[in-house]
């Protein structure tokens, strides 16, 4: 089997089945430590499905549970483990901080591009939810373990889960605003959400909590209170960088500040994301945002947006910039910007390696968004040289659409032969109104984010 996502299940989920947790008995669970074996070998099984990057420094960053091990060894004299009587258990199962720290580093993969940490993770928060509910009653005064179940449930975990530990009074009391916020979240009450979690102060977590309660805060805002959302997803950055929690938030929050107004601080985001994020599993998804943001700004001032886009994707591999222009063009097209689609794709086609079908695609857009500013039969033999069979069905609805409206162009002209009037000027205006309505009617699906 390939090193992969094994070696850190293996080593944080078998492996901390033989260590000790720091001041805290092991519990004797007998079934659940019969589970800990096979769900590490579900879950190995999963990873090695596909080759991923073999576990990294990341993978240990948390081990508290290996230093652990060596501070309260069985060996160890009294006076190395503060008078207390350490008597370990052998093996106990995995602790619920255990089983949140591989899922940590999962997602930590997720933004790396690994797809495949994203079933291994939901396989993970599926296995491990019984055991969780199953675990001794002592499991549950580690503060370690009551912040893992609060990951847990903000980490896509079954909300039954801290549901029922919270019916049986198995958590902490004085936490129950953040038990209560992150169950509400994941419910969908948001209300309740925001009321439970803002009460809580972020100052008074650990880093990682604090940054995920930012994060759902920023999420729950972002449509009636986007500049709270801004703050929160600020704070969710500074307190998680590196991290899955920072990639969304920098997703989110890049749209908003634009939104905003603050478009130096939007680009400053997206170009943060593009260092550290441009192989996340999300990043089609930013992709798709940061087009629409640039788009929207153009309306106002197309040069300003196109130097400012330059500046964000210029460290990219020059195929993402490519499509990235291209997607500009395509959606400026639909929406009637002419003058910045043109740029856009003039962007791309200036741009070395254009594969045959973009090649095909950014001809299309500049082509179409000079229609009625182009020589008539210059821009016919453009569309003439266009590869249908290059073009998805979508564009070819535009490649038709930029046909008919030369047509229409054209029937102007053919109707002064027979009636032969004095030559009107040309409404160029009428004409760009009649490529965009063709255009846009032509392309409702690329509206669509």
């Amino acid at each position: 089997m390939k090193n992969s996502l094994r070696l850190l299940l293996g080593s944080l989920l078998i492996g901390a089945s033989m260590l000790p947790a720091r001041g805290m008995e092991a519990p004797a669970v007998p079934e659940a430590a019969g589970q800990a074996e096979p769900a590490a070998a579900e879950a190995t099984a999963a990873a090695s499905a596909d080759p991923a990057p073999a576990p990294t420094a990341e993978a240990g960053a948390g081990g508290e549970a290996t230093g652990a091990a060596h501070d309260a060894s069985p060996e160890a004299p009294p006076e190395l483990t503060g008078g207390r009587d350490t008597h370990w258990t052998e093996t106990r199962t995995p602790m619920p901080f255990d089983v949140m720290r591989s899922v940590q580093f999962l997602q930590d993969q997720v933004a790396r591009g690994n797809v495949r940490a994203i079933r291994v993770q939901a396989l993970l928060l599926r296995r491990f939810a019984r055991t969780f509910v199953e675990a001794a009653p002592e499991v549950w005064n580690d503060p370690r373990n009551t912040r893992a179940i609060v990951l847990f449930t903000f980490s896509g975990g079954t909300p039954d889960v801290i549901a029922t530990l919270l019916d049986q009074g198995r958590l902490p009391e004085a936490e129950r605003p953040l038990f209560d916020g992150a169950l509400a979240y994941v419910r969908n009450d948001l209300k309740t959400a925001a009321t439970k979690l803002e009460s809580i102060s972020i100052d008074d977590l650990e880093p990682v909590l604090a940054a995920q309660v930012s994060l759902a805060l920023g999420q729950i805002h972002q449509i009636d209170h986007p500049d709270k959302a801004i703050e929160d997803l600020a704070n969710a950055r500074l307190l998680a960088p590196g991290t899955l929690i920072e990639e969304a938030a920098l997703r989110l929050g890049a749209p908003l500040a634009d939104d905003a107004g603050a478009h130096d601080d939007a680009d400053r985001m997206a170009r943060r994301y593009f260092d550290t994020y441009h192989d996340s599993s999300y990043a089609a998804n930013f992709e798709t945002r940061y087009v629409a943001l640039v788009v929207g700004r153009a309306m106002a001032d197309p040069q300003a947006a196109l130097v400012a886009m330059d500046g964000v994707v210029a460290g990219l591999p020059t195929a993402r910039q490519q499509r990235l222009y291209l997607a500009a063009a395509r959606r400026s097209l639909v929406a009637g910007n002419l003058h910045f689609a043109s740029q856009s794709a003039d962007q791309a086609i200036a741009l070395d390696g254009l594969e045959p079908g973009d090649a095909a695609r950014a001809s299309l857009y500049r082509t179409a968004s000079a229609l009625g500013a182009d020589d008539q039969t210059a821009s016919r033999k453009a569309l003439d040289g266009i590869d249908r069979s290059l073009l998805h069905v979508e564009d070819q609805k535009i490649l038709d659409a930029a046909y008919s409206v030369l047509d229409s162009m054209a029937k102007p002209a053919l109707m002064t032969e027979v009636s032969n009037p004095a030559p009107p000027e040309p409404d160029t205006s009428s004409v760009l109104t009649r490529a965009r309505a063709a255009l846009d009617a032509a392309s409702k699906e690329m509206k669509k984010p």
